[in-house]
């Protein structure tokens, strides 16, 4: 979610197959490249520039990485340099690391945004849903016949 009137963000994002590595042995470059691939939550106005990880550390389970980059505005076509804050986890008994990414711009930030975006990441928890008998089956598309 992002609020449109100070630019404040937190979305939930799920990476690419770990390959059974542990969250703590991932490169940094692992994490910016699965959020701001050309397909991420940032690349809406083109690939983010500048990205700079400043700190990357263990918080028990979680991988937690402290970052600045650019991104283009969509009215000006400036950039606007932001500061985030990801969060990654990886739930028991999957191969995939569910990231938390929390952002502001670097003038919100320095005014004190700091302090409300460090304590959503700090309550960021991730856990595997319960398994289920459920089969996942694919809804018949009314225009397969077409072809």
């Amino acid at each position: 979610c992002r609020d449109s009137k100070t630019g404040d963000a937190a979305f939930l994002s799920v990476s690419s197959k770990l390959k059974g590595k542990n969250i703590e042995d991932l490169k940094n470059s692992f994490f910016t490249e699965e959020l701001f691939s050309p397909t991420g939550r940032f690349s809406f106005y083109g690939p983010p520039t500048d990205v700079k990880v400043s700190k990357s550390y263990m918080d028990g389970k979680n991988r937690v990485l402290e970052m600045g980059f650019s991104i283009l505005s969509q009215s000006t076509g400036a950039e606007i340099p932001r500061k985030a804050i990801v969060v990654a986890s990886v739930p028991e008994g999957t191969d995939e690391a569910v990231m938390l990414a929390t952002s502001t711009t670097a003038i919100r930030w320095k005014k004190g945004v700091e302090n409300d975006v460090r304590k959503v990441s700090e309550s960021f928890k991730a856990v595997a849903s319960p398994s289920t008998g459920m089969k996942v089956r694919a809804r018949p598309n009314k225009y397969d016949d077409i072809f």
